[in-house]
């Protein structure tokens, strides 16, 4: 076993098998990462190591991983593949461990996700346009397991290249997968993730925190609807494709659009907002052919009278 699975195997241990509250477990890991030690490192350390300083005598004898501990397919916060748009979110929010099936390498890809939304047939007409073009395109599109949107993604990736990503909002180990999922599984093209414990089942009263996490994991979000985005979507990032653009914006920062053929070029321009297109230039009339002396003259002497050296000047004299 290398040293990074068994270090996720013992984050693992201590969030979820510990006994320690999941807050604790999470406050420790993040004071071991600021000091850069491993878990393994800090475990090794106690209880002599002045890291069990406010730890009470119950905690240091029960942070003693077993001899034999669970394998796990999982991403630390502290390692490369995980979203690091994460990593801003409030501790209570921010998973320790992302649990993912499928290839988890799709994660270097910038993640473009598309939340839930209600969905009519005119708007779930333009998500599919746009999905169609998005895929096989360098980015990652994501979508809520179970959501429209997923099954229109998943429809999409059956007629086009490239590879997907669902956020399941239950553990892993309890998905019941389609043949459509398990297809694209097998063929590397769909990576599942949960911040949940693999063995978690579908709780609705979870739902508001996992939307949380989705949304904090994008780099871009695409919200496809007649309705507006909601309050608590970053509108810097996001792009509303809508059937009915309203006149006005309704968020700071967000781009409007009916036009699904605009999200590839709101993709190519930072932030996610296409630049504006560039003015006209103004018109400039040719120069007029110049005046000849004598009619010059005629207009100088509507002024007064026009001194004798210019005079002559005009006239060639």
């Amino acid at each position: 076993m290398n040293a990074a699975n068994r270090e996720t195997q013992l984050w693992y241990w201590l969030l979820y098998k510990e006994g320690l509250a999941t807050s604790r477990a999470k406050s420790l890991l993040e004071t071991w990462r600021t000091q850069g030690i491993t878990l393994e490192a800090a475990l090794a350390a106690l209880p002599e190591s002045a890291l069990a300083a406010g730890f009470s005598d119950a905690e240091i004898a029960a942070l003693r991983p077993p001899e034999s501990l669970e394998s796990v397919a999982a991403i630390r916060w502290n390692e490369p593949l995980y979203p690091s748009r994460l990593l801003q979110l409030e501790a209570k929010l921010r998973p320790a461990l992302l649990f993912y099936r499928g290839d988890p390498r799709l994660l270097a890809r910038p993640l473009l996700v598309v939340p839930p939304a209600p969905l009519d047939e005119a708007a779930a007409a333009l998500l599919q346009e746009a999905l169609s073009q998005l895929l096989g395109e360098g980015m990652l599109p994501a979508a809520t397991r179970g959501a429209a949107q997923a099954t229109l993604l998943l429809s999409e990736l059956a007629d086009s290249e490239g590879e997907a990503l669902l956020f399941a909002r239950q553990g892993l180990e309890t998905l019941e997968l389609s043949p459509q999922e398990q297809h694209f599984l097998a063929e590397g093209r769909l990576l599942l993730v949960s911040p949940l414990n693999p063995g978690a089942t579908a709780n609705a009263k979870w739902d508001a925190s996992l939307l949380q996490v989705e949304l904090g994991a994008a780099e871009l979000l695409l919200w496809v609807s007649t309705a507006p985005p909601i309050a608590s979507l970053p509108a810097a990032r996001t792009l509303w494709l809508t059937p009915t653009p309203p006149p006005a914006t309704p968020l700071l920062g967000l781009h409007v659009t009916d036009e699904p053929g605009e999200v590839l070029l709101w993709l190519s321009h930072s932030g996610g907002e296409p630049p504006a297109p560039p003015a006209e230039a103004p018109l400039t009339a040719p120069p007029l052919p110049p005046l000849p002396p004598a009619e010059a003259l005629r207009i100088l002497e509507r002024g007064g009278a026009i001194p004798e050296v210019l005079r002559r000047r005009l006239l060639g004299k």
